[in-house]
Protein backbone atom coordinates (compact mmCIF):
# COMPACT_ATOMS: atom_id res chain seq x y z
CA UNK A 1 0.00 0.00 0.00
CA UNK A 2 2.97 2.14 0.84
CA UNK A 3 4.27 1.54 -2.87
CA UNK A 4 1.39 2.05 -3.99
CA UNK A 5 0.53 5.48 -2.71
CA UNK A 6 4.20 6.60 -3.46
CA UNK A 7 3.70 5.76 -7.54
CA UNK A 8 0.29 7.42 -7.34
CA UNK A 9 2.03 10.55 -5.89
CA UNK A 10 4.57 10.48 -8.44
CA UNK A 11 2.14 10.10 -11.16
CA UNK A 12 0.21 13.01 -10.08
CA UNK A 13 2.24 15.98 -9.36
CA UNK A 14 5.14 16.80 -11.43
CA UNK A 15 8.40 18.10 -10.00
CA UNK A 16 8.59 21.64 -10.94
CA UNK A 17 11.01 24.43 -9.61
CA UNK A 18 9.66 27.01 -8.08
CA UNK A 19 11.11 29.46 -10.93
CA UNK A 20 9.47 27.68 -13.71
CA UNK A 21 6.34 29.78 -14.75
CA UNK A 22 3.17 27.83 -15.34
CA UNK A 23 0.91 30.85 -15.49
CA UNK A 24 -1.93 28.52 -13.58
CA UNK A 25 -4.19 31.72 -12.79
CA UNK A 26 -4.05 32.82 -16.57
CA UNK A 27 -5.28 29.79 -17.92
CA UNK A 28 -1.88 28.43 -19.43
CA UNK A 29 -2.32 24.96 -18.10
CA UNK A 30 -5.51 24.51 -19.62
CA UNK A 31 -3.18 22.75 -22.38
CA UNK A 32 -3.07 20.03 -20.40
CA UNK A 33 -6.20 18.90 -21.20
CA UNK A 34 -7.86 15.44 -19.86
CA UNK A 35 -8.58 12.65 -22.44
CA UNK A 36 -12.09 12.77 -23.55
CA UNK A 37 -14.01 10.60 -26.30
CA UNK A 38 -11.83 7.91 -25.91
CA UNK A 39 -13.26 6.07 -23.42
CA UNK A 40 -13.82 2.37 -25.77
CA UNK A 41 -9.91 2.75 -26.75
CA UNK A 42 -8.59 3.37 -23.23
CA UNK A 43 -10.90 -0.07 -22.17
CA UNK A 44 -9.22 -1.81 -25.06
CA UNK A 45 -5.86 -1.01 -24.36
CA UNK A 46 -6.09 -1.52 -20.32
CA UNK A 47 -7.83 -4.65 -20.43
CA UNK A 48 -4.84 -5.59 -23.08
CA UNK A 49 -2.48 -4.85 -20.26
CA UNK A 50 -4.63 -6.32 -17.50
CA UNK A 51 -4.54 -9.90 -19.43
CA UNK A 52 -0.85 -9.57 -19.79
CA UNK A 53 -0.01 -9.20 -16.13
CA UNK A 54 -2.80 -11.57 -15.18
CA UNK A 55 -1.26 -14.11 -17.49
CA UNK A 56 2.58 -13.33 -17.80
CA UNK A 57 1.97 -13.55 -21.45
CA UNK A 58 3.18 -11.17 -24.11
CA UNK A 59 1.29 -8.65 -26.23
CA UNK A 60 1.15 -6.05 -28.31
CA UNK A 61 -1.18 -2.84 -28.90
CA UNK A 62 -1.39 -0.64 -31.64
CA UNK A 63 -2.09 2.95 -32.09
CA UNK A 64 -3.04 4.00 -35.15
CA UNK A 65 -4.38 7.68 -36.77
CA UNK A 66 -3.16 11.16 -38.46
CA UNK A 67 -1.35 13.38 -36.69
CA UNK A 68 -3.06 15.59 -34.49
CA UNK A 69 -5.57 12.49 -32.99
CA UNK A 70 -4.08 12.07 -29.78
CA UNK A 71 -2.24 9.00 -30.19
CA UNK A 72 0.50 9.89 -27.70
CA UNK A 73 -1.85 11.69 -25.18
CA UNK A 74 -3.58 8.46 -25.44
CA UNK A 75 -0.47 6.03 -24.94
CA UNK A 76 0.46 8.26 -22.35
CA UNK A 77 -2.53 7.11 -20.50
CA UNK A 78 -2.02 3.87 -20.81
CA UNK A 79 1.63 4.21 -19.30
CA UNK A 80 0.46 6.32 -16.26
CA UNK A 81 -2.00 2.81 -15.21
CA UNK A 82 0.99 0.77 -16.00
CA UNK A 83 3.42 2.95 -13.51
CA UNK A 84 0.60 2.88 -11.06
CA UNK A 85 0.40 -1.01 -11.17
CA UNK A 86 4.55 -0.79 -10.31
CA UNK A 87 5.69 -1.89 -14.18
CA UNK A 88 8.80 -0.33 -15.19
CA UNK A 89 8.07 1.94 -18.55
CA UNK A 90 10.42 2.52 -21.17
CA UNK A 91 9.75 4.63 -24.22
CA UNK A 92 11.29 6.42 -27.04
CA UNK A 93 9.70 8.67 -29.75
CA UNK A 94 10.87 8.92 -33.17
CA UNK A 95 11.17 11.54 -35.72
CA UNK A 96 11.90 11.10 -39.32
CA UNK A 97 15.24 11.14 -39.24
CA UNK A 98 15.39 7.67 -37.11
CA UNK A 99 14.90 5.60 -40.59
CA UNK A 100 18.18 6.03 -41.70
CA UNK A 101 19.70 5.48 -37.61
CA UNK A 102 19.91 1.40 -37.65
CA UNK A 103 19.09 0.41 -34.45
CA UNK A 104 18.12 4.25 -32.86
CA UNK A 105 14.53 2.55 -31.75
CA UNK A 106 16.28 -0.10 -29.29
CA UNK A 107 18.79 2.24 -28.71
CA UNK A 108 16.00 4.60 -27.83
CA UNK A 109 14.29 2.52 -25.50
CA UNK A 110 17.76 1.78 -23.72
CA UNK A 111 18.11 5.07 -22.62
CA UNK A 112 14.18 5.77 -22.34
CA UNK A 113 14.07 4.18 -19.05
CA UNK A 114 15.51 0.29 -19.54
CA UNK A 115 18.54 0.95 -17.41
CA UNK A 116 16.30 2.23 -14.43
CA UNK A 117 14.14 -1.02 -14.14
CA UNK A 118 14.80 -3.21 -11.43
CA UNK A 119 16.10 -6.51 -12.34
CA UNK A 120 18.74 -5.29 -15.10
CA UNK A 121 21.75 -6.20 -13.70
CA UNK A 122 20.89 -9.79 -14.05
CA UNK A 123 21.32 -9.67 -17.57
CA UNK A 124 23.94 -11.84 -19.68
CA UNK A 125 27.17 -9.57 -19.38
CA UNK A 126 27.85 -9.61 -22.66
CA UNK A 127 24.12 -7.83 -23.25
CA UNK A 128 25.15 -5.36 -20.79
CA UNK A 129 28.32 -4.69 -22.82
CA UNK A 130 26.82 -4.29 -25.91
CA UNK A 131 24.34 -1.20 -24.51
CA UNK A 132 27.74 -0.11 -22.82
CA UNK A 133 29.36 0.32 -25.51
CA UNK A 134 26.80 2.61 -27.50
CA UNK A 135 25.28 4.21 -24.21
CA UNK A 136 27.21 6.71 -21.73
CA UNK A 137 24.66 6.20 -18.98
CA UNK A 138 24.79 2.23 -19.45
CA UNK A 139 28.64 2.58 -19.40
CA UNK A 140 28.92 4.14 -16.36
CA UNK A 141 27.08 1.16 -14.77
CA UNK A 142 28.55 -2.00 -16.68
CA UNK A 143 31.26 -0.54 -18.50
CA UNK A 144 33.63 -2.53 -16.55
CA UNK A 145 32.35 -5.79 -17.34
CA UNK A 146 34.19 -8.72 -18.97
CA UNK A 147 33.12 -10.65 -21.79
CA UNK A 148 32.24 -11.00 -25.13
CA UNK A 149 29.40 -8.54 -25.69
CA UNK A 150 26.39 -9.55 -27.51
CA UNK A 151 24.88 -8.10 -30.59
CA UNK A 152 22.38 -5.17 -30.06
CA UNK A 153 19.28 -7.51 -31.14
CA UNK A 154 20.21 -10.07 -28.82
CA UNK A 155 21.32 -8.29 -26.55
CA UNK A 156 17.69 -5.98 -26.19
CA UNK A 157 15.88 -8.87 -26.20
CA UNK A 158 17.94 -10.26 -22.99
CA UNK A 159 17.38 -7.01 -21.09
CA UNK A 160 13.58 -6.66 -21.84
CA UNK A 161 14.06 -10.88 -19.90
CA UNK A 162 15.76 -9.66 -17.97
CA UNK A 163 13.67 -6.69 -16.54
CA UNK A 164 9.96 -8.64 -17.25
CA UNK A 165 11.25 -11.35 -15.19
CA UNK A 166 11.17 -9.14 -12.20
CA UNK A 167 7.99 -7.08 -13.14
CA UNK A 168 6.17 -6.37 -15.82
CA UNK A 169 7.42 -4.23 -18.64
CA UNK A 170 6.11 -2.10 -20.75
CA UNK A 171 8.12 -0.49 -24.11
CA UNK A 172 6.59 2.75 -25.85
CA UNK A 173 7.46 3.31 -29.83
CA UNK A 174 5.46 6.65 -30.72
CA UNK A 175 5.24 7.68 -34.36
CA UNK A 176 6.99 3.91 -35.10
CA UNK A 177 6.71 4.49 -38.69
CA UNK A 178 9.35 6.87 -38.55
CA UNK A 179 11.27 3.82 -36.55
CA UNK A 180 14.49 2.24 -38.02
CA UNK A 181 13.85 -1.04 -39.46
CA UNK A 182 15.99 -2.88 -37.52
CA UNK A 183 14.84 -1.96 -34.46
CA UNK A 184 11.11 -2.80 -35.75
CA UNK A 185 12.01 -6.48 -36.67
CA UNK A 186 13.83 -6.64 -32.72
CA UNK A 187 10.83 -5.72 -31.06
CA UNK A 188 8.67 -8.25 -33.11
CA UNK A 189 11.33 -10.92 -32.39
CA UNK A 190 11.43 -10.00 -28.70
CA UNK A 191 7.22 -10.46 -28.80
CA UNK A 192 8.44 -14.22 -30.12
CA UNK A 193 10.94 -15.41 -27.81
CA UNK A 194 9.36 -13.08 -24.54
CA UNK A 195 5.31 -14.69 -25.26
CA UNK A 196 5.70 -16.56 -21.77
CA UNK A 197 6.90 -13.19 -19.90
CA UNK A 198 5.12 -10.14 -18.45
CA UNK A 199 5.62 -7.82 -22.14
CA UNK A 200 3.30 -4.92 -23.62
CA UNK A 201 4.39 -3.50 -26.49
CA UNK A 202 3.24 -0.24 -27.46
CA UNK A 203 3.21 1.55 -30.83
CA UNK A 204 1.80 4.13 -32.46
CA UNK A 205 1.48 5.14 -35.83
CA UNK A 206 0.06 6.93 -38.99
CA UNK A 207 -1.66 5.18 -41.80
CA UNK A 208 -0.44 8.17 -43.75
CA UNK A 209 3.52 6.90 -43.60
CA UNK A 210 2.54 2.86 -44.12
CA UNK A 211 5.78 0.62 -43.17
CA UNK A 212 6.26 -3.12 -44.62
CA UNK A 213 7.24 -4.33 -40.73
CA UNK A 214 4.98 -2.51 -38.84
CA UNK A 215 1.82 -4.42 -41.38
CA UNK A 216 3.86 -7.45 -40.81
CA UNK A 217 3.73 -7.06 -37.07
CA UNK A 218 -0.20 -5.81 -37.16
CA UNK A 219 -1.05 -8.83 -39.17
CA UNK A 220 0.46 -11.47 -36.38
CA UNK A 221 -2.29 -10.20 -33.87
CA UNK A 222 -4.53 -12.78 -33.15
CA UNK A 223 -2.30 -15.58 -34.72
CA UNK A 224 0.87 -15.83 -32.62
CA UNK A 225 0.50 -12.61 -31.07
CA UNK A 226 -1.59 -11.34 -28.61
CA UNK A 227 -3.03 -7.57 -28.37
CA UNK A 228 -5.02 -5.18 -30.45
CA UNK A 229 -5.23 -2.46 -32.99
CA UNK A 230 -6.42 0.98 -32.22
CA UNK A 231 -7.51 3.46 -34.76
CA UNK A 232 -8.54 6.82 -33.76
CA UNK A 233 -10.94 9.16 -35.62
CA UNK A 234 -11.93 12.62 -34.93
CA UNK A 235 -13.44 13.72 -31.84
CA UNK A 236 -17.46 14.06 -32.10
CA UNK A 237 -20.12 16.97 -31.28
CA UNK A 238 -20.23 14.99 -27.71
CA UNK A 239 -16.49 14.65 -26.70
CA UNK A 240 -16.07 18.19 -28.31
CA UNK A 241 -18.96 19.55 -25.72
CA UNK A 242 -17.17 17.36 -22.68
CA UNK A 243 -13.61 19.40 -23.62
CA UNK A 244 -15.27 22.64 -23.71
CA UNK A 245 -17.26 22.20 -20.70
CA UNK A 246 -14.26 21.23 -19.29
CA UNK A 247 -12.11 24.55 -20.30
CA UNK A 248 -14.68 27.09 -19.78
CA UNK A 249 -16.70 26.05 -16.95
CA UNK A 250 -18.26 29.21 -16.32
CA UNK A 251 -20.12 28.88 -19.89
CA UNK A 252 -23.98 28.16 -19.68
CA UNK A 253 -24.93 25.20 -21.84
CA UNK A 254 -26.26 27.23 -24.88
CA UNK A 255 -23.15 29.05 -25.10
CA UNK A 256 -20.94 25.91 -24.78
CA UNK A 257 -23.36 24.33 -27.42
CA UNK A 258 -22.47 26.97 -29.90
CA UNK A 259 -18.55 27.10 -28.99
CA UNK A 260 -18.19 22.95 -29.92
CA UNK A 261 -19.93 23.93 -32.85
CA UNK A 262 -17.49 26.61 -34.12
CA UNK A 263 -14.72 24.54 -32.80
CA UNK A 264 -15.57 21.78 -34.29
CA UNK A 265 -16.03 23.62 -37.92
CA UNK A 266 -12.33 24.89 -37.08
CA UNK A 267 -10.35 22.29 -35.94
CA UNK A 268 -12.35 19.49 -38.27
CA UNK A 269 -12.33 17.56 -34.53
CA UNK A 270 -8.75 17.01 -34.42
CA UNK A 271 -7.77 16.84 -30.64
CA UNK A 272 -4.51 18.51 -30.58
CA UNK A 273 -6.21 22.03 -32.69
CA UNK A 274 -9.30 21.69 -30.49
CA UNK A 275 -7.47 21.88 -27.16
CA UNK A 276 -5.53 24.68 -28.49
CA UNK A 277 -8.47 26.88 -29.71
CA UNK A 278 -10.55 26.35 -26.08
CA UNK A 279 -6.89 27.14 -24.43
CA UNK A 280 -7.33 30.52 -26.17
CA UNK A 281 -10.03 31.25 -25.89
CA UNK A 282 -10.29 30.55 -21.98
CA UNK A 283 -7.40 33.51 -22.55
CA UNK A 284 -9.74 35.63 -24.45
CA UNK A 285 -9.64 34.95 -28.02
CA UNK A 286 -12.78 36.03 -30.07
CA UNK A 287 -13.48 33.63 -32.55
CA UNK A 288 -16.36 36.06 -34.33
CA UNK A 289 -13.52 37.87 -35.07
CA UNK A 290 -11.36 35.37 -37.03
CA UNK A 291 -12.41 33.33 -40.14
CA UNK A 292 -11.95 30.58 -42.07
CA UNK A 293 -12.76 26.66 -42.39
CA UNK A 294 -10.58 23.42 -42.66
CA UNK A 295 -9.10 23.62 -46.24
CA UNK A 296 -10.14 20.04 -47.65
CA UNK A 297 -12.54 17.27 -45.87
CA UNK A 298 -9.94 14.73 -45.96
CA UNK A 299 -6.74 16.60 -45.36
CA UNK A 300 -4.52 15.71 -43.33
CA UNK A 301 -1.95 17.64 -40.51
CA UNK A 302 0.53 16.03 -42.42
CA UNK A 303 -0.43 17.12 -45.55
CA UNK A 304 -1.39 20.77 -44.36
CA UNK A 305 1.14 23.84 -44.19
CA UNK A 306 0.60 26.66 -41.78
CA UNK A 307 -1.09 28.69 -44.89
CA UNK A 308 -3.60 26.24 -45.19
CA UNK A 309 -5.18 26.20 -41.69
CA UNK A 310 -7.96 28.53 -40.21
CA UNK A 311 -7.08 31.70 -38.94
CA UNK A 312 -8.54 30.69 -36.14
CA UNK A 313 -5.82 28.14 -35.52
CA UNK A 314 -3.10 30.32 -36.28
CA UNK A 315 -4.65 32.61 -33.90
CA UNK A 316 -4.79 30.51 -30.88
CA UNK A 317 -1.54 29.38 -31.48
CA UNK A 318 0.13 33.07 -31.39
CA UNK A 319 -1.89 33.14 -28.07
CA UNK A 320 -0.52 30.52 -26.32
CA UNK A 321 2.70 31.64 -27.59
CA UNK A 322 2.30 35.13 -26.60
CA UNK A 323 1.27 33.84 -22.96
CA UNK A 324 4.67 31.86 -22.47
CA UNK A 325 7.11 33.78 -20.11
CA UNK A 326 9.82 35.40 -22.39
CA UNK A 327 12.43 33.02 -21.66
CA UNK A 328 9.83 30.29 -23.04
CA UNK A 329 9.26 32.19 -26.20
CA UNK A 330 13.37 32.35 -26.99
CA UNK A 331 13.18 28.45 -26.33
CA UNK A 332 10.31 27.74 -28.06
CA UNK A 333 11.49 29.72 -30.98
CA UNK A 334 14.80 28.15 -31.13
CA UNK A 335 13.29 24.74 -31.26
CA UNK A 336 10.92 25.44 -33.89
CA UNK A 337 13.94 26.14 -36.07
CA UNK A 338 16.58 23.88 -35.13
CA UNK A 339 14.84 20.90 -36.43
CA UNK A 340 12.69 17.58 -35.62
CA UNK A 341 14.76 16.82 -32.08
CA UNK A 342 17.15 19.25 -30.67
CA UNK A 343 19.54 18.19 -27.78
CA UNK A 344 19.21 20.61 -25.12
CA UNK A 345 22.69 22.26 -25.27
CA UNK A 346 21.80 22.80 -28.79
CA UNK A 347 18.32 24.96 -28.17
CA UNK A 348 20.74 26.75 -25.37
CA UNK A 349 23.38 28.03 -28.35
CA UNK A 350 20.19 28.42 -29.77
CA UNK A 351 18.46 30.91 -27.86
CA UNK A 352 21.06 32.03 -26.09
CA UNK A 353 19.96 30.83 -22.60
CA UNK A 354 21.73 28.42 -20.24
CA UNK A 355 21.94 27.11 -17.27
CA UNK A 356 18.75 27.44 -14.81
CA UNK A 357 17.40 29.76 -16.94
CA UNK A 358 17.31 27.29 -19.78
CA UNK A 359 15.83 24.48 -18.03
CA UNK A 360 13.33 26.38 -16.27
CA UNK A 361 11.83 27.45 -19.92
CA UNK A 362 12.22 23.93 -20.97
CA UNK A 363 10.34 22.45 -18.06
CA UNK A 364 7.75 25.62 -18.66
CA UNK A 365 7.32 24.13 -22.30
CA UNK A 366 7.30 20.71 -21.43
CA UNK A 367 4.77 21.06 -18.89
CA UNK A 368 2.64 23.20 -21.09
CA UNK A 369 2.52 20.41 -23.64
CA UNK A 370 4.37 22.57 -26.42
CA UNK A 371 7.72 19.93 -26.33
CA UNK A 372 7.88 16.54 -25.43
CA UNK A 373 11.40 14.46 -24.00
CA UNK A 374 13.29 11.96 -23.98
CA UNK A 375 16.89 11.15 -23.45
CA UNK A 376 17.73 12.35 -27.39
CA UNK A 377 16.39 15.90 -27.13
CA UNK A 378 13.23 17.82 -27.65
CA UNK A 379 10.98 17.67 -30.13
CA UNK A 380 7.29 19.55 -30.64
CA UNK A 381 4.23 17.26 -29.77
CA UNK A 382 2.66 18.56 -33.50
CA UNK A 383 4.77 19.31 -36.16
CA UNK A 384 2.33 21.11 -37.72
CA UNK A 385 2.82 23.73 -34.45
CA UNK A 386 6.30 23.84 -35.27
CA UNK A 387 5.65 25.28 -38.44
CA UNK A 388 3.50 27.45 -37.38
CA UNK A 389 6.04 28.99 -34.49
CA UNK A 390 8.73 28.73 -37.51
CA UNK A 391 6.82 30.24 -40.45
CA UNK A 392 4.43 32.84 -37.78
CA UNK A 393 6.16 34.23 -35.08
CA UNK A 394 10.28 34.05 -36.23
CA UNK A 395 11.73 36.32 -38.67
CA UNK A 396 14.14 35.04 -41.44
CA UNK A 397 17.01 37.17 -39.92
CA UNK A 398 16.16 35.50 -36.19
CA UNK A 399 16.10 31.99 -38.03
CA UNK A 400 19.54 32.57 -39.30
CA UNK A 401 20.87 33.83 -36.33
CA UNK A 402 19.77 30.74 -34.00
CA UNK A 403 20.99 27.89 -36.51
CA UNK A 404 24.67 30.35 -36.61
CA UNK A 405 24.63 30.67 -32.26
CA UNK A 406 22.90 26.59 -32.59
CA UNK A 407 26.02 25.16 -34.72
CA UNK A 408 26.11 21.74 -35.36
CA UNK A 409 26.60 18.65 -33.28
CA UNK A 410 24.63 18.02 -30.55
Amino acid sequence: TIQLVERVRQEREWQLDASVPTNSEAGAELRRAPLVGREAELTQLVDIWNSTVDNGAAAVVVIEGDEGYGKTRLAEELLARARLDGATVSAVRCVEGDLERSRSGILGLARGGMLEGPGVATAAQGALLAFAQEIAEWADKFGRLQGEQQPLENAFAEVARALAAERPVVLLVDDAHWCDRESLLSLGSALRDLESLPLLVCITSSAAAPRIELDDLRSRIGRDLRGTTVNLNRLDSAALTQLARWAVPQYEEDQLDRLSRRIRVDSAGLPILAVELLHAVALGLDLDETSGVWPEPLRTLTQSMPGDLPDTIVAAIRVGFRRLSSDGQQVLAAAAVLGDRVAPTRIGRGSGLEGKVLESALDELEWQRWLTADPRGYSFLARIVQDVIATDMVTEGQKLRIREAAGKGI
